[in-house]
């Protein structure tokens, strides 16, 4: 398969391509944050979205998710059906009028995740705990119905 090349400069459309992504990167590692938000791909309006594991155990599931930096009270989970919800807010130190920010590389603002979980889980079985910037939600995993036997009817037809 050729390549097909319109510029007169002779350089193969790959080649253009991958020195406009190369220079995007080195633009975003250069100027960071603000290139990010410059293109619309960031922004305090947009709630962050923390790392999470999902872990299952015989019995229960393991929901651990990154929270450096926020504590116990500004978290809030909410489980409707299987999908659990975790908002956290967390503030600058440094938010007051007078402070002049030269680089914000941490996340702040409004945390948000809606998980999925992977099975049905008992609401009532919930705990949650931090520390060290790591939320860890233990959900108690509803027991399967236990097997019974279902009798069966000779069929005969009813009569009016």
């Amino acid at each position: 398969m050729s390549e097909t090349n319109s510029d007169p400069s002779g350089v193969p459309p790959v080649e253009r391509v991958r020195h406009e992504v190369d220079r995007w990167i080195e633009a975003v590692r250069s100027t960071g944050e603000r290139t990010l938000e410059t293109l619309g791909l960031t922004g305090s309006n947009r709630p962050a979205m923390p790392p999470v594991d999902i872990i299952e155990l015989p019995n229960e599931i393991l929901v651990q998710i990154e929270l450096p930096g926020v504590s116990a009270e500004q978290v809030e989970l909410s489980l409707v059906g299987n999908m659990l919800t975790i908002s956290a807010d967390r503030s600058s130190l440094n938010d007051s009028s007078e402070a002049r920010v030269h680089v914000r590389e941490r996340a702040v603002g409004r945390y948000q995740r809606s998980i999925p979980l992977p099975v049905p889980v008992n609401g009532n079985d919930i705990r949650a705990e931090t520390r060290n910037g790591l939320l860890t939600v233990t959900l108690g995993k509803v027991s399967p119905l236990p097997g019974r036997s279902i009798p069966v009817s000779s069929g005969n037809p009813v009569m009016d």
